[in-house]
């Protein structure tokens, strides 16, 4: 079964390597995602996230953005076997190609440090898809959780009075003439209605689940999913533990394929069978995790099909959905 998974934070892993010293051989290695993993996972497409914690980067966050689409580069040159997918007719030339795809994305609009200019320069450097936030405020818009506001912050309250901001509004509306996809998770409940109010094209969350299973705020609300359903939107199931395990005692909760099917035939059952895509947030998750990697792919395959879903509708979240849905509007 091919897979396209809409979000990864393994390129801010190999840049903490090498910050380290320590650089890590993409061939094969401890993270979730390497070539070796990839192959066994049978991928499709990989999308590969920029991602800065404005919290704790020590560098201009542009600086590390730039970083990170420097290492996705070096793997395209060390990696023949990867393909750069930013336009349709790379998405369509990619299934007849016996190559994996491999599109960059970014995880923090505030790398773009609120010029659009930049902005620009980065669709020109093959970003094709950013969320306005992470966990932290930034010029354009507020995210649903700020790490350190609470003792338990998994879960904590949404933020319903703070949404995207006068530039945010401006980078909507530039990212929607340049075809860049607007990736409203961690965006805030205001923010993220600020979206479906001010933007025409269809928009993604590429890691989000539903918030009616498990009450985390990362979590898409109903009428988030209908919305997104009536739009033509594309939802990223993402395999935290803490955003598929409704467990009480949040030290204790589990990523399992279980959960995971639960979470799928909800969004599916919400907001239509074209909906749900895959968004493993791999390299960005840890904790007790019953698929440890891209490898593990056909288990989560299994897991739908023996939760009801038809092998037509795996295909479809697996890669069909995602590959449909970035060839209309990239």
């Amino acid at each position: 079964m091919k897979v396209w998974d809409l979000h990864c934070d393994t390129l801010a892993e190999l840049r903490y390597a090498v910050r380290r010293g320590q650089p890590k051989d993409f061939a094969r290695c401890d993270l979730m995602v390497d070539m070796d993993k990839l192959t066994r996972g049978d991928y499709l497409l990989q999308c590969f996230a920029c991602f800065v914690n404005l919290g704790e980067e020590p560098l201009n966050p542009l600086q590390a953005c730039l970083e990170e689409i420097d290492i996705y580069e070096q793997l395209l040159a060390q990696f023949p076997r990867l393909m750069r997918v930013r336009t349709p007719e790379d998405i369509r030339a990619l299934p007849g190609s016996g190559r994996i795809g491999a599109m960059l994305t970014v995880e923090e609009g505030g790398v773009c440090l609120d010029d659009p200019a930049v902005l620009r320069t980065l669709y020109r450097l093959g970003v094709r898809m950013m969320t306005l936030t992470w966990n932290h405020p930034n010029g354009l818009a507020h995210p649903n959780s700020v790490p350190g506001n609470a003792d338990d912050v998994w879960p904590c309250a949404a933020v319903t009075d703070k949404g995207v901001t006068e530039q945010g509004m401006a980078f909507l509306e530039e990212m929607e003439r340049l075809r860049m996809i607007v990736d409203v998770s961690h965006l805030s409940d205001a923010g993220f209605w600020d979206v479906v109010r001010c933007t025409t094209r269809p928009f993604a969350a590429s890691h989000s689940n539903a918030r009616a299973l498990c009450g985390h705020v990362r979590n898409l609300t109903d009428e988030m999913i209908r919305a997104m359903g009536e739009r033509g939107c594309l939802i990223g199931l993402n395999y935290c533990a803490s955003f598929l395990d409704a467990n009480p005692d949040r030290h204790a909760v589990e990523s399992r394929v279980t959960d995971m099917a639960r979470h799928a035939r909800y969004l599916c059952d919400l907001g239509g069978e074209d909906i749900l895509a895959l968004g493993s947030d791999f390299d960005g998750i840890g904790g007790r995790l019953e698929l440890t990697g891209a490898q593990d792919m056909p288990k989560l395959a299994d897991g739908l099909l023996q939760a009801g879903f038809t092998e037509r509708q795996v295909e479809k979240i697996f890669y069909k959905n995602a590959m449909r849905f970035f060839e209309e509007n990239l």
